[in-house]
């Protein structure tokens, strides 16, 4: 049964989701360089993540806000830096942040964030530096 599993833990830093074909880090931002970040820094942390080629890969990117939803699942959990639990499968590393910028832009300067505590995505301002984090996808192929 142990095969049926749908997030695998590749023992590389990253995490395969063999349901929608997506690699992940295993980290978020927030754990990998201790500040929060926003929409701009998101996207030269996935630079940073591409120009050392992280796991072997350079293309890493955001994920849209469909992805980052794939990832909520209310039946699992793991613990994000606050202690409180986040609804995202045990094979990611807990101690992250509780969100995931996206790459889905919205008018006015804004993009939509995917909150992993709560199941729900919002629309932040893309300067905004709040409790926010990155979490960074590939596509296997």
């Amino acid at each position: 049964m142990a095969d049926e599993k749908r997030f695998f833990d590749n023992g590389d830093g990253t995490v395969t989701d063999k349901e929608t074909n997506l690699m992940w880090n295993q980290t978020d931002s927030y754990q990998d360089t201790s500040k929060w970040c926003n929409w701009f820094m998101a996207e030269d942390y996935i630079k940073s993540l591409n120009n050392k080629k992280f796991a072997g890969y350079v293309n890493w990117r955001m994920p849209n806000l469909d992805e980052a939803e794939s990832l909520f699942d209310e039946d699992v959990h793991i613990r994000d830096m606050d202690r409180f639990e986040i609804f995202i499968d045990q094979a990611f590393s807990p101690g992250g942040g509780f969100t995931s910028w996206t790459s889905d832009e919205r008018p006015h300067g804004t993009a939509c964030i995917f909150y992993f505590r709560y199941g729900h995505a919002n629309s932040n301002h893309k300067e905004d530096i709040t409790k926010d984090a990155i979490r960074a996808v590939r596509d296997i192929s």
